[in-house]
């Protein structure tokens, strides 16, 4: 026989168990909200909602409607639990929606719920027990009508007393970067520095907080201000060009002007653009400083940046702006002074990596400025210009070295500049270094007697290279001269070169592309090879989402590996060929094959390449493959290329 202590203990146990296992209405109103926020509320009886069985299918689609509209007004904002009622089973909850630093944003979500046992489950109408289960008694009826009236007043109040808080909870939100104390303390040129600061660290907080957001009585133009610095600090915001200058990376910036006094300042920013807005150039941003009443810095916005609006561009007069731009180089020198090399080939080698960095800064700082402003101006640019000829992001492009010839004074480093867009034509880049008393650095203007010094090179004839370049690019891929009949790659290892491939030609990384490579020796050039990775960066680099294999298959010989690819809307199965090498497996880059109906000519020029110059055993396994793969993609019944 059990006790009667241990009665009352199994008792208050299984109390505290059912009372833990509570849901709070709050908690349960706001994974309600957040649901609608995603789409992914499901309307069926007895899952996301308390939905009543009886709800017919056009009620369903009618609350469907109004919670999508429900979706659109959360927005990606932050939601807390505001007031509760509750009545027995019954439950009214105010949601609000407070995050963003707009006032007129803020909203209050009421939610219904209901309670079965020990759980809370929200009503699939906003503020609304209609279509839910709550009974039909007239108690019932009367009860809910009661906290649906409290719910339409309390929304009310609840806003009211959230704007009357926005103030202090949006400056409890900029502190978090920039605090009222540390902004008084600043002189107005540190405000303007530190704007800048904040712009180049996409630091939201603390740029609002310069344009006023932590005074008492916000600046008239103020939603104004906000719009403009959302637009362009925000994730996956795409900032129009004068916001831009302050804030992308590529961008290079120097102080070129301030002047301040108690009441207020100036700083003016030349910014060395290499995007903008065709074609690299130095263009200034001029930044007022003023303090308010409070005594606080605030920033006043240009129109330019402001409005968003590019043309809209503030100047002091033409002669001194010219000044400014002139003073870059000589600026920018002192955040980033010269790196001048002992050699011509180290200078050769750094200016290579240069070009690949992912900013100008580092060509900057091989460049020879000289001593006159205007000369020295014209070099940034064309430091500029050039590194941006490999960043454009509408080509890819590739810096290959060809040869360097150098003489005691001066060097020329002779460059094929590769491209996916014409993958097969010649298009070489002379590079001058010169010899400095400090080193050697990239002159972007030789001097005529660098010029006349190197004219007669064969190198510099473009039919010295007319087949020479395309064998020197491919160094980094295998050439073999035969596919023997040997164990192909294993899955794994075929399936782990397919994925290194898919990133580096995503990225336009030719030559980590090329590394994963193999290619087959053709007597009539090497055009194919460069052709179709070209045609493989290219293709994806314009596709919407990444690439997945679908299918693993091992042969004789090879082991080839099948995609699914989308683009624009369409499906296409690509089918590669991975072959076993000394030094691992590797892609055949030249056998391009799809699983397509009415492709079978072209994929029939893939299979004749690998039997004429790869072996007919080879071709013969690779045939048997596609005819595999071929038959799974329609068993698959997808769109087909």
């Amino acid at each position: 026989m059990i006790s009667p202590v241990k009665i009352l203990f199994i008792l208050l146990a299984t109390a505290i168990t059912a009372h833990a296992t509570t849901t709070d209405p709050g908690k349960a109103a706001l994974e309600f909200l957040e649901k609608v926020r995603s789409g992914k509320i499901n309307l069926a009886p007895n899952t996301d909602t308390a939905i009543s069985p009886q709800t017919t299918d056009g009620k369903k689609h009618e609350i469907a409607k109004r919670l999508e509209r429900l979706a659109r007004d959360i927005g990606s904002d932050s939601l807390e639990i505001g007031t509760i009622k509750t009545d027995e089973n019954f439950a009214a909850v105010m949601i609000r929606k407070v995050g963003g630093y707009d006032p007129s944003r803020l909203q209050v979500f009421p939610v219904a719920l209901i309670r079965r046992d020990a759980d809370w489950t929200a009503a699939p109408m906003p503020a609304s027990f209609e279509n839910a289960r709550a009974g039909h008694a007239i108690a019932l009826r009367n009860r809910t009508a009661q906290l649906e009236d409290w719910m339409l007043r309390q929304q009310v109040i609840d806003l009211e007393n959230l704007r009357a808080q926005s103030g202090a909870l949006m400056r409890k939100k900029i502190e978090t970067s920039l605090s009222t104390k540390d902004l008084r303390a600043l002189t107005a040129n540190q405000a303007g520095m530190r704007f800048l600061s904040a712009c180049q660290n996409r630091d939201l907080p603390a740029i609002l907080g310069l344009l006023g957001g932590l005074s008492n009585k916000l600046p008239d133009d103020w939603p104004l201000r906000l719009k403009a610095t959302e637009n362009a600090i925000l994730p996956n915001a795409k900032p129009s060009d004068p916001w831009r200058r302050l804030i992308d990376p590529k961008v290079l910036r120097a102080v070129v002007h301030q002047e301040e006094d108690e009441t207020g300042g100036l700083i003016s920013i030349a910014c060395l653009d290499p995007a903008r807005p065709s074609r690299p150039s130095i263009s200034l941003v001029h930044l007022s400083i003023s303090k308010n009443p409070e005594g606080n810095w605030e920033i006043d916005l240009p129109d330019s940046l402001l409005l968003n609006n590019p043309t809209d561009e503030e100047s002091f007069d033409d002669d001194l702006d010219d000044n400014l731009l002139d003073a870059f180089p000589t600026e920018w020198r002192k955040i980033e002074p010269a790196t001048p090399l002992p050699s011509a080939t180290t200078a050769h080698d750094a200016l290579l990596a240069a070009l690949r960095s992912s900013s100008p800064a580092a060509l900057l700082r091989l460049t020879h400025l000289g001593t006159d402003p205007t000369a020295a101006r014209k070099a940034c640019i064309a430091a500029a210009n050039l590194w941006w000829t490999l960043h454009d992001p509408t080509a890819v492009r590739h810096a290959m070295p060809l040869t360097l010839k150098e003489s005691d004074e001066t060097a020329l480093g002779l460059f094929q500049i590769f491209s996916t867009r014409s993958p097969d034509r010649l298009n070489l880049k002379t590079l001058y270094l010169e010899k400095t008393t400090q080193g050697w650095l990239w002159h972007p203007t030789p001097t005529p007697a660098a010029i006349e010094h190197f004219k007669n090179l064969p190198e510099l004839n473009p039919n010295h290279w007319t087949t020479k370049w395309q064998k020197l690019l491919l160094s980094d891929s295998i050439e073999i001269t035969k596919i023997p009949i040997a164990p192909p790659p294993t899955p794994t290892d075929a399936q782990n070169v397919m994925l290194a491939w898919l990133k580096a030609t995503r990225s336009g990384d030719v030559k980590a592309a090329l590394k994963l490579t193999a290619r087959l020796h053709d007597p009539k050039g090497d055009a194919t090879p460069l052709q179709n990775l070209g045609h493989e960066i290219t293709t994806a680099r314009r596709s919407t989402a990444e690439p997945t294999i679908i299918g693993t298959y091992p042969g004789n010989s090879l082991t080839a590996i099948g995609l699914k690819i989308s683009q624009a809307g369409t499906t296409s199965h690509p089918l590669y060929s991975v072959i076993q090498t000394p030094v691992g497996a590797r892609i055949l880059i030249e056998i391009d094959l799809f699983a397509a109906r009415g492709r079978e000519f072209l994929n029939n020029i893939a299979f004749n390449r690998i039997e004429k110059l790869g072996s007919p055993a080879a071709a013969a396994d690779l045939r048997a493959r596609h005819t595999e793969f071929q038959t799974n993609v329609e068993s698959l019944k997808q769109p087909e290329n």
